[in-house]
């Protein structure tokens, strides 16, 4: 059973700590990503917090249609990803269809 107001101090926490580092922080968190949308400028880092109990893979589609390769993280892992060709891009986990984002570049 979900607590909101434990999912909104985590994700939150995790904004602040983004925000100290520069990156956007997105939780994935009961096998689902904490926004289905964001939006960010050319060049800026995204990172991914795997705060699950299971493996995420982060698969991106950019907006040509070309997949970069899948990124395994187990849980309490985080990555970094660049998004550096404006448009939108499609952000799924390769193990879990159901989870999805995406993320505008302007």
């Amino acid at each position: 059973m979900k607590n909101p107001m434990t999912i909104a101090l985590v994700v939150a926490s995790m904004l602040i700590a983004s925000a100290a580092s520069g990156a956007l922080s997105i939780v994935q968190k009961e096998k689902q990503f904490s926004e289905e949308a964001i939006t960010v400028k050319n060049g800026e880092m995204v990172r991914f917090i795997n705060d699950d109990n299971v493996t995420h893979n982060i698969a991106i589609k950019d907006p040509s249609g070309a997949n970069k390769p899948g990124i395994m993280q187990k849980p309490g892992e985080q990555s970094d990803v660049k998004f550096d060709q404006a448009g939108e891009h499609e952000v799924r986990c390769l193990i879990h269809p159901k989870m999805k984002m995406s993320v505008k570049v302007d």
